[in-house]
């Protein structure tokens, strides 16, 4: 037998997520053990043959030389063509060379050029595509040509079966939805990209994140055009719901596949794999974010919860997703304790206290939530002495231990928090000074809800001038950070705590009018569910409420919601 040379350069995975490279032959056992298909060391194969419809290749075949002059006189016929035939990309610069790529709506728009056009801005992304969604997306042969044609014709192999509808939402994960997931998008080093080579092989992934994806682009659709002041995307109210509409049945098809899916893979978690399906739980739960964070996020978070016990130790690889997954399920868990009864949760031993300070560490650089994990720590203890029984504990003693949580969290170094993420390389421009507003804003909000849930603080003396004191500086940290800000998106929560709290019109005016502000940059549907919580909050003023706070008056089971 022939001796066979080993390769002299990485795989083609490796190469384009600059990992080192084991060089195995055939296939790269990096790749194997983080359950990816390697695409080896050879040439890839790109499809030829199809036409493409629009711009400067009009009428020429994927074969032909991608540098040769075309006559620019056909493209107002591939204009027609390509409204009769797939979706209507936009005219901007691809993001492959760092400029702003607009979305199309959707993968079945008909002939829908102005609403399409000027819808794009709202599901564009400034950042440049990640290695993955190269994979979905043909680069365009020059930095003076759009993306035009069908821009779902493959150039990797592995995704030629896919949809156009999945590729396209698919394509959207990459660019928009991931921003959402962290506090700084890095396009290597966001780890919930990795997922994406994953969907190939496993339909219940994909299917998850399409539903998460089209959700998503159905919301920012409708945010965009009811709260910009960009006269250009003041459109049409009917094409809007149309357009957004047409987003949302797709989210509903996809999630409705992927439970179908979920139920087979709960069955045999083995032959599936723990992280994937701990992927899929995570998402059911971003979904029902995403549409309203009413009722259907609990059933997912505590079959996360089950399922998190399952898991084996983390492939190399793979414990940087790990950890993000099992942080923000943990996140989802104390923020939800909140404001749910002590008996709401059948969480079992699935969520530890004394694992949230190690738990949520691993991922605190990068968490979407800007919040320290102290801070969360304090936070679930005081929803649990919320729900404490009077009969096991005297009120003396609550008040003794919230008084302490309230110490605890005043004398937590926001400062030190904010500056430990200058020792992680790729977070060295991170906006330090946001992220101090931020930390605090959290640690302050803690600090206000803990005097509120715990009655016996309530009737304290000097409580209402305490709770105005917290308020006022909760207001002055959230607006020093700008909506341009990458920390602006995590300023949710201290913003409705902070919105319960207000009494006067103007007060309650800022909160609302930020709510709107954060529902454009960040378009998930519990900001519209705090929106009308605080509404409910707000009519209690003229009721006679007695002695229960807001916070016991949302402990109702009805209102079962979710607010991050």
């Amino acid at each position: 037998m022939t001796s066979i040379e080993a390769p002299t350069k990485a795989c083609h995975n490796c190469r384009r997520q600059r990992l080192r490279c084991d060089r195995s032959y055939p296939h790269c056992n990096k790749c194997i053990a983080a359950g990816k298909e390697c695409l080896g060391y050879g040439k890839l194969f790109r499809w030829t043959g199809a036409v493409a419809s629009r711009g400067k290749l009009a009428g020429r075949t994927s074969s032909a030389p991608i540098d040769a002059p075309v006559d620019d006189s056909s493209r107002p016929h591939a204009r027609s063509e390509l409204n009769a035939s797939s979706s209507t990309p936009s005219k901007s610069p691809s993001p492959l060379h760092g400029a702003r790529r607009e979305f199309p709506i959707s993968p079945r728009s008909r002939a829908e050029t102005p609403l399409a056009d000027q819808l794009g801005a709202a599901a564009a992304s400034t950042t440049d595509l990640a290695p993955e969604d190269a994979q979905l997306i043909p680069r365009p042969p020059s930095t003076d040509i759009s993306v035009v044609g069908s821009p779902w014709v493959l150039v990797d192999p592995l995704f030629q079966d896919l949809e156009p509808s999945n590729r396209y939402y698919l394509s959207y994960f990459t660019q928009r939805l991931c921003k959402d997931l962290v506090s700084q998008d890095h396009p290597e080093r966001n780890p919930f990209r990795t997922l994406l080579p994953l969907t190939r092989a496993h339909p219940l992934l994909q299917h998850i994140i399409v539903a998460a994806s089209a959700a998503h682009m159905s919301n920012l659709v409708r945010a965009s055009h009811a709260y910009s002041n960009d006269a250009n995307q003041l459109l049409i109210a009917s094409e809007v719901e149309e357009a957004s509409g047409r987003a949302y049945r797709d989210a509903l098809v996809a999630k409705h596949k992927a439970l179908s899916l979920m139920r087979d893979a709960v069955r045999d978690v083995d032959s599936t794999g723990g992280d994937v399906i701990l992927a899929a739980a995570l998402f059911f739960i971003n979904v029902e974010l995403i549409e309203s964070g009413k009722h259907g996020w609990k059933a997912h978070l505590e079959g996360a919860g089950r399922i998190m016990s399952l898991l084996q130790p983390a492939l190399p690889g793979n414990e940087a997703l790990r950890d993000y997954m099992l942080s923000d399920c943990f996140v989802y868990f104390i923020l939800g304790s909140a404001f749910m009864p002590a008996a709401a949760f059948d969480t079992g031993s699935f969520f530890q206290p004394s694992q949230i300070p190690s738990i949520l560490g691993r991922a605190a650089a990068n968490s979407y939530l800007c919040c320290p994990p102290e801070i969360l720590a304090i936070l679930h203890a005081a929803s649990q002495l919320s729900n404490a029984s009077t009969d096991a504990h005297s009120e003396d003693e609550v008040r003794a231990a919230g008084l302490a949580l309230i110490q605890r969290a005043q004398a937590f170094d926001i400062d030190v928090w904010a500056n430990d993420v200058r020792n992680i390389s790729y977070l060295q421009d991170a906006p330090i000074q946001s992220r101090i507003h931020a930390g605090s804003a959290h640690r302050l909000a803690a600090c206000l809800y803990i005097l509120q849930a715990i009655p016996s603080l309530s009737e304290m003396k000097g409580h209402d001038e305490v709770a105005e004191s917290l308020s006022r500086d909760i207001f002055k940290h959230l607006s020093s950070i700008p909506e341009d800000d990458p920390n602006f998106k995590a300023t949710t929560w201290p913003t409705f705590i902070v919105g319960a709290e207000a009494t006067g019109r103007v007060r309650r005016e800022w909160v609302m009018n930020r709510l709107r502000r954060l529902v454009v940059s960040c378009p998930w549907g519990f900001l519209y569910t705090a929106m009308d919580t605080l509404q409910v909050i707000w009519s209690l003023d003229g009721q006679n409420k007695g002695t229960r706070s807001w916070v016991q008056t949302l402990k109702d089971p009805k209102l079962n919601f979710l607010i991050v």
